[in-house]
């Protein structure tokens, strides 16, 4: 993506827009409110301390070719074997959840969230504690951060147990019918270490220029 091309006008989001599918489904430690990184966006801001390692997700939109997406700002690309790769797309807030009001941050250094591609769903993990009045903010670096690495691995690991637990191998063998062929298993888990499933779209780079250098929360009060 060209970042010095310009951009359509994009207009600013309210409040009274948020479907009201999308307020019931927030979780109890946060809330939307204008954002700090984009003025033109709703943001995700916490109301409670968020401990490290907190998950989010999945991140909900349509899967759609990627030649059937007008807006990049609001989707990721995931790789689907049979399919190749898809966009989930949550730009029509009404077949998205909250998650698609979660910004990106200016850098990564500013980031409080991860993307985590598990069984091709999104999820958003923090990479830190989130106090309450900062803002939800992911960025895409994946495991070239140390951290991030550590964090991606250790799901990987949750994921292989959980399929070699007793329970799993039972449910998979009652499941089986031998005069079926038998597909090999997918790697469950975050990206794959053969081809990676998941990608950012320019999504990012297009939200970098629109970055206020100010992270001030809106003036309310945070429920301790």
């Amino acid at each position: 993506m060209n970042q010095n091309a310009t951009e359509p006008a994009v207009a600013t989001e309210t409040l009274a827009e948020v479907p009201e599918h999308v307020l019931r489904g927030l979780p109890e430690e946060v809330r939307l409110l204008p954002s700090a990184v984009d003025k033109a966006r709703i943001g995700v801001w916490a109301t409670k301390p968020i401990l490290k390692g907190k998950k989010f997700g999945p991140f909900v939109g349509e899967k759609k070719k990627r030649s059937q997406v007008k807006n990049n700002v609001y989707m990721w690309e995931v790789y689907y074997p049979n399919l190749g790769w898809m966009c989930i797309d949550a730009t029509d807030p009404e077949k998205g959840n909250w998650l698609r009001y979660v910004n990106w941050a200016c850098s990564g250094q500013e980031q409080n969230l991860f993307p985590l591609e598990i069984n091709r769903a999104i999820y958003y993990k923090t990479l830190k504690p989130i106090a309450p009045g900062e803002e939800l903010l992911v960025w895409y670096n994946g495991e070239d951060n140390p951290e991030i690495a550590a964090a991606i691995e250790e799901e990987r690991a949750s994921a292989r147990s959980k399929r070699s637990s007793p329970k799993s191998r039972k449910a998979t063998a009652s499941a089986w019918h031998p005069e079926v062929p038998r597909q090999p298993p997918t790697s469950p888990g975050s990206a794959g270490r053969s081809r990676p499933r998941l990608r950012p779209t320019s999504r990012h780079l297009s939200s970098k220029s629109r970055c206020s250098p100010a992270l001030t929360a809106p003036e309310v009060t945070w429920n301790q």
